[in-house]
């Protein structure tokens, strides 16, 4: 058998060994799995590495490699994360990691097409689905829009729907951008990943259905537990 054959016959063996595991199992060893496919231990780590570039399987120091869990599929649709995390049968809740009121920049203020200096809630939560961290989020909304608001209804509750049921702001479209970035140190430990993780960013501008700019929202997504879908027609 060839060098080729032999690497091809370890990453069908991997692979393998991911399916039957499923999501969170643990890996044998690298020297148990060096042992039972007769390979080199640099041969295997290669191969993890690029099972680990396309998010299949998850490094973590001190315990050991585990089965990723699929990503999570995010279509070009206006839902909440709530929303989304529920039509995918998966629990969504968030961590409160702070809330504050500021005074709007002219960047932000023109973002939400409010006077510079008008006063802006500020909401940052770290977004879960079945208690397993997926993304964190940050919320801006013109407080003019949020009289009484209660960031404790956050912890558990949409903000989208809190804007619906309480203030009769329903979302009719947004403008979205988004971009590949790292995650700093702090960031990664929220996340439960490494420092300098791949993530996605994304901008959005949501308007209600009368026409007004009601939040400006930045939101850091986990790489390896999220694919963007976008359906494109000629």
């Amino acid at each position: 058998m060839n060098r080729i054959q032999k690497r091809e016959r370890l990453r069908q063996g991997l692979q393998t060994l991911l399916e039957q595991g499923g999501a969170g199992a643990r890996l044998p060893s690298e020297r148990e799995l060096s042992e039972r496919f007769d390979v080199a231990r640099e041969t295997l780590r290669r191969c993890l590495d690029e099972l680990e570039e396309e998010g299949l399987l998850q490094r973590k120091q001190g315990a050991g490699t585990f089965v990723s869990a699929p990503p999570v599929v995010k279509e070009a649709r206006l839902l909440s994360f709530s929303e989304e995390m529920r039509e995918r049968g998966m629990e969504p809740s968030s961590r409160l990691l702070r809330h504050q009121t500021v005074l709007a920049g002219a960047k932000l203020a023109q973002r939400l097409m409010v006077t510079p200096g008008s006063a802006v809630i500020e909401i940052r939560r770290l977004r879960l689905a079945n208690n397993e961290p997926m993304a964190l989020e940050t919320s801006c909304v013109a407080l003019s829009r949020l009289p009484g608001f209660d960031p404790a209804a956050l912890v558990n509750g949409s903000l989208y729907e809190l804007l619906d049921k309480k203030y009769g702001l329903q979302l009719r479209s947004a403008q979205q951008q988004i971009h590949a970035t790292v995650l700093s140190e702090d960031e990664a430990g929220l996340l439960g990943v490494a420092p300098f993780s791949p993530s996605l960013m994304i901008e959005r501008t949501s308007t209600s259905s009368k026409g007004e700019v009601i939040e400006y929202a930045k939101s850091l997504y986990r790489a390896d537990r999220y694919r963007f879908e976008i359906g494109v027609m000629r």
